[in-house]
């Protein structure tokens, strides 16, 4: 994909976002978003209602994942994967053309019974304040993740390691 066609959906995403979220707000009045736009779009320009906190790059994004009560992201492989590993809800927007996102993370995503996909193309502000509003501080429904396969590659490739130089 273009980085052209990346900024313009990032931004399209936000956007509805943003206008999303005076209408959940109305409903949960301690409601707070904080957009994320990454370090190819520039929030400048964009058109946010107030109250909206809005960051460029977030190293450890994760961690403000683990903290969230709902996450709104693009279908990209990392960000759904993290946000299943850490049973945290989430909306995701597969990209329309985007070959991965269609054919490989959305049907393992179905697979873990993890996330609610949505079409961003029929996806209206009041549609997505509304599931906003049913789904902020759900419990994951899905069964947990098995998060050992770096330790267990370590201990094989140690063992590999002890293979080969005979200690």
């Amino acid at each position: 994909m273009s980085e052209a066609m990346s900024k313009q959906t990032s931004g399209a995403l936000i956007e509805l976002c943003a206008a999303a979220y005076p209408l959940a707000k109305e409903r949960l009045p301690k409601l707070r978003l904080l957009l994320v736009c990454g370090p190819r779009l520039a929030a400048e320009g964009l058109r946010l209602p107030p109250g909206v906190e809005v960051r460029g790059y977030v190293p450890r994004l994760y961690e403000h994942f683990a903290a969230s009560d709902l996450a709104i992201v693009q279908g990209g492989g990392t960000t759904t994967l993290e946000l299943t590993a850490l049973r945290r809800p989430f909306l995701y927007f597969p990209l329309g053309q985007h070959f991965e996102q269609q054919h490989h993370v959305a049907p393992r995503l179905a697979r873990h019974g993890a996330g609610i996909r949505l079409d961003f193309s029929r996806t209206t502000p009041a549609a997505l304040a509304n599931l906003i509003v049913e789904h902020a501080g759900s419990k994951a429904t899905w069964p947990p993740i098995d998060t050992s396969g770096a330790r267990r590659a370590a201990a094989l490739i140690g063992e590999l390691g002890r293979y080969v130089t005979g200690r």
